[in-house]
C-alpha cells in the first residue's frame, strides 16, 4: 500500500508520547509498505527531527506552521474563535500552505490510505475522497479537556473550560464521524467515541514499546528510596500530576521512607509551577534527556501520579518493558491491560499512593516481582512490531466515499 502520514510536528525527536507512537508505527509500516510523511514544522528541532523519518519514508516534506498563518491571524482566530462550531485547536492548522502542498503532493501520488495523527488536523479530511481516511485520537480531546475542567478551582476558568469541552466535544463527534476509519489507543476511548455517534468507525490500537531498546540493565542495580516519574510540564496533565504528587504524596512517603528521593525526566519551562516544585530537595529535575534508560533503571519505583488524562501512557510501557515496578492512579494506567497487584499497584488519594510507593521502596523483592511481570506482560502484547499489525488491518477497510476505488495489493505485515 501506499500511505500517507499528516502530522502536527515531526515524530522525531522521541520526546514525548506522541512522537514514541507515531515514530514506531510509521517504521514498523515502512518495512512493508510505501510511506510518505507530511509534517507542521515549527521549531528547528521539528526541522532538524525530520532528517530522522527520511531513513524510511518514501518522501518526507514540512510546511512551517506560522509562514501564511502568522501569529497575529492566530490571535485574531481566538478572538472569534468562541462564536464559531470550530475549536482553537483545530483553526492553528487550519492554513492554506498546508492545503496547497497536499494538492501538490495528489498530482504525484494515489495514497490508498492517508493517516492523520490529530483531531487537529480533521480539515483535511475532505481533501481525500478515494483513499481510506484514518484519524487517530491519542486521546479524546473533549473527554481530556472535561478532565481538566473537573480540577481547575478558580470559577472562572473552570467555567470557560466547560464551555470550550462542550464546543470540542460537537466538533470531535463530526470530525470523527467523517472519517473512514477512527483509531483509539484504549478501549475506554473507543467506548467514549462510540458515545457521540454510532456512525463513528472506531478500533482500538494500542500504544506500544520497543522492548529490545528498553530493557533491564544488569549492572545497574536500584537505588534505595529512588522514584522516577517521565513526562514534561510542557502537557498540562504531566505538571498538575507531579505538583500535586511533590504536594501531598511525597511528604508522606518520606516519613515511611526517609531517603525517598524524586527524579523528574522531561521538558521544564522555567515558571513559577517549576521553581516551587523544584524547591523541594527530594526532588531533582533533571529537564530533557536524550535517553531516559539510565534514570529509569536507578529507580526503584516508577511513579505515574496522573489526575487528568486519556489514552494511554507510553512511559508505563517503557518503565515496564524495564523491569521497573510502577504505581499508578487508575487514570495513569487507564486503557491499559494490567492486573492490579501483578504487574503493577494502584492508588489514587494520596494516603493510598504513598502506602503503596512507601511499601514497594520497603520490599525489592516486591520490586522485582512487579517488575517481572510487567516485562512478560508487555513482550506479550505491547511489541510495537504487534501493534502496528493492529493498524495495517485499519488501513486497508475500504473508504466509504468508495468502496469501489483501486486498492493497491500489499501482503500482509507479519
Amino acid at each position: 500500500m501506499k500511505i500517507l502520514a499528516v502530522t502536527t510536528k515531526s515524530p522525531y525527536p522521541l520526546n514525548e508520547g506522541r512522537a514514541l507512537r507515531t515514530y514506531n508505527l510509521l517504521r514498523q509500516l515502512a518495512l512493508h509498505h510505501e510511506v510518505h510523511l507530511v509534517s507542521f514544522v515549527q521549531t528547528q528541532e521539528d526541522v532538524d527531527g525530520l532528517g530522522a523519518m527520511r531513513a524510511f519514508c518514501a518522501t518526507v516534506e514540512a510546511e512551517p506552521l506560522y509562514l501564511d498563518h502568522p501569529r497575529l491571524r492566530l490571535a485574531a482566530d481566538a478572538c472569534l474563535e468562541p462564536f464559531g462550531a470550530v475549536p482553537l485547536q483545530v483553526i492553528k492548522y487550519r492554513t492554506a500552505g498546508m492545503r496547497r502542498r497536499l494538492a501538490r503532493l495528489l498530482e504525484r501520488h494515489t495514497f490508498d490510505a492517508v493517516h492523520l495523527d490529530m483531531l487537529h488536523l480533521a480539515e483535511y479530511l475532505p481533501m481525500f475522497p478515494h483513499a481510506t481516511r484514518v484519524l487517530t485520537e491519542h486521546n479524546v480531546e473533549s473527554a481530556l479537556l472535561a478532565r481538566r475542567a473537573d480540577t481547575e478551582t478558580r470559577p472562572l476558568q473552570r467555567a470557560y473550560l466547560r464551555y470550550q469541552t462542550g464546543k470540542l466535544a460537537r466538533y470531535e463527534a463530526r470530525a470523527c464521524a467523517a472519517a473512514d476509519e477512527v483509531v483509539a489507543v484504549s478501549e475506554p476511548d473507543a467506548a467514549l467515541l462510540r458515545a457521540m455517534d454510532p456512525a463513528i468507525r472506531v478500533t482500538t490500537v494500542p500504544n506500544g514499546v520497543d522492548t529490545g531498546y528498553f530493557r533491564a540493565d544488569p549492572d545497574v542495580v536500584p537505588e534505595p528510596g529512588r522514584m522516577a516519574f517521565v513526562g514534561g510540564f510542557t502537557w498540562f496533565p504531566n505538571l498538575d500530576a507531579i505538583r500535586w504528587f511533590v504536594d501531598t504524596t511525597l511528604p508522606r512517603i518520606a516519613e515511611a521512607v526517609p531517603q525517598a528521593r524524586l527524579t523528574v525526566v522531561g521538558r521544564q519551562p522555567d515558571t513559577a509551577a517549576t521553581r516551587a516544585i523544584a524547591a523541594d530537595p527530594r526532588v531533582e529535575l533533571t529537564g530533557g534527556v536524550d535517553d531516559i534508560r539510565p534514570i529509569v533503571s536507578r529507580a526503584s519505583v516508577f511513579v505515574v501520579p496522573l489526575r487528568i488524562g486519556g489514552g494511554t501512557r507510553l512511559k508505563i510501557l517503557d518503565a515496564l518493558s524495564m523491569g521497573r515496578a510502577v504505581v499508578s492512579t487508575r487514570i495513569g494506567c487507564e486503557g491499559l491491560d494490567v492486573e492490579p497487584g501483578r504487574s503493577i499497584l494502584i492508588a489514587d488519594d494520596p494516603e493510598s499512593l504513598a502506602r503503596e510507593t512507601a511499601r514497594v521502596l520497603a520490599d525489592p523483592e516486591l520490586a522485582a516481582r512487579l517488575g517481572a511481570e510487567g516485562r512478560a506482560l508487555v513482550e506479550r502484547r505491547y511489541d510495537w512490531r504487534v501493534i502496528a499489525r493492529d493498524l495495517d488491518r485499519v488501513y486497508r477497510a475500504p473508504p466509504r466515499s468508495g468502496a469501489d476505488a483501486p486498492r493497491a495489493a500489499a501482503a500482509p505485515l507479519r
